[in-house]
């Protein structure tokens, strides 16, 4: 039998808007906290607000979009979600105050949030079945290497303060992202009507994965906080090479773990996933100068490279093709909830022990995600996923009965 592929013009498509959107965000990223002091006369002690703001609003419509892409026609949802995001892009050399920037962000949030749910819903549409994990293990390839090369560009592009050009580049990239997804063609997925209540914007059944997935983003979180910090204090110069170190672990394993799951099943992804970050947050935590300190950010991307499409593969194989679009917001802010939060506990932790023991911790965590993986996660999964292909299995049936 011929294998189904995965490069189809659908997901070649997807992935480019997948790219040139978060290249868009990435040129943002170190840069904006410049905009904010230098431009607008903000305070260093106010960039948090930035983050935050951001990271809030695409943790409060998550559920909201996610109730949007089963209910009404994902393609157009996704659409005015990328023109948005657009748009607001091209406000930001227009802004005359901090708060106006701080307001944009929250704005920015919102469509960025409803956007990657619906590109995280949309994968898993168009891949086949049978290579749905290697499908979702390469479309985040897309995010890894825009975060490899964003930032630098972006820096270059602004240069010395030049921020017009810097915010009219970003809002190009994602406009051309959003002519390209005018040209997807997605399948036809049975629309369902919906009680508005909790189950109608959280999805129940992917709680337990979205449990091990908010303690790996606890641990991701207070790296993204303090890795810079913690370079500093052991005589790294560029806190920045741990980022590329760990951009090139995740493409790599990135290129074979979805295959395992496919093939496999999700213990032996999760667990090689697993020991690699556990490793790598050990190393992390005897690191004393520059060796240590990326060797650790590479084995911890060899981790992520693993852990995340497997966990994202196992959200959409849970439900039913009707239900992906609430699967995916909740997985997605399970990982939100995970990265603010874990900012905030490394925080409050620092203030009690030095950040080589939170780095323990981080292992610590990572290790009981693991044993609740092999014992309660995966068996659950596997009965929920029986049921969805038993439940498709019978509309098949019955679908193919009527016709005759």
């Amino acid at each position: 039998m011929k294998r189904e592929t995965i490069w189809t013009k659908n997901y070649m498509l997807l992935f480019g808007v997948n790219m040139l959107m978060s290249l868009g965000v990435q040129f943002l990223l170190p840069t904006l906290p410049l905009y904010a002091t230098q431009a607008l006369g903000g305070q260093q002690s106010q960039i948090g607000y930035l983050m935050g703001a951001y990271s809030l609003a695409a943790l409060v419509i998550r559920p909201f979009a996610g109730y949007a892409y089963d209910v009404f026609d994902r393609k157009k949802v996704y659409l005015f979600s990328l023109t948005f995001f657009a748009l607001i892009t091209y406000g930001y050399p227009m802004l005359s105050s901090f708060f106006f920037l701080v307001l944009f962000r929250f704005l920015h949030g919102i469509s960025f949030g409803s956007t990657s749910s619906g590109g995280g819903t949309i994968v898993g549409d168009i891949v086949p079945e049978s290579r749905r994990g290697e499908g979702v293990g390469l479309m985040g390839m897309a995010n890894t290497l825009s975060m490899a090369l964003g930032p630098a560009v972006g820096l270059m592009i602004m240069g010395r303060n030049n921020f017009t050009a810097l915010f009219y580049s970003s809002a190009l990239l994602i406009t051309t992202a959003l002519v390209l997804a005018f040209f997807l063609k997605l399948p036809k997925v049975k629309r369902v009507k919906r009680t508005l209540s909790v189950d109608a914007f959280i999805e129940k059944r992917v709680f337990p994965i979205a449990g091990i997935l908010l303690f790996s983003a606890i641990a991701n979180g207070g790296i993204l906080s303090f890795i810079v910090i913690f370079a500093g204090d052991i005589g790294v110069s560029n806190g920045g090479v741990y980022f590329m170190a760990n951009s090139v672990g995740v493409v790599l394993t990135r290129l074979f773990s979805g295959r395992i799951m496919d093939r496999k099943g999700p213990w032996i992804p999760l667990l090689m996933g697993y020991l690699s970050l556990i490793s790598g947050y050990l190393l992390l935590s005897a690191a004393e100068g520059l060796l240590l300190f990326v060797l650790s950010g590479f084995i911890v991307g060899l981790g992520n490279g693993m852990v995340i499409p497997t966990l994202q593969t196992m959200t959409i194989n849970s439900v039913e093709a009707s239900a992906r679009g609430v699967a995916t917001s909740t997985y997605f802010s399970a990982m939100d909830i995970g990265i603010g939060g874990g900012s905030i506990m490394v925080g409050w932790l620092v203030g009690i022990f030095s950040l080589r023991t939170v780095f323990v911790i981080n292992g610590i965590l990572c290790t009981l995600s693991l044993i609740l993986a092999r014992l309660f996660v995966i068996p659950t999964y596997e009965r929920k996923y029986r049921a969805v292909m038993e439940l498709k299995h019978k509309v098949v049936k019955k679908h193919t009965e009527n016709r005759s």
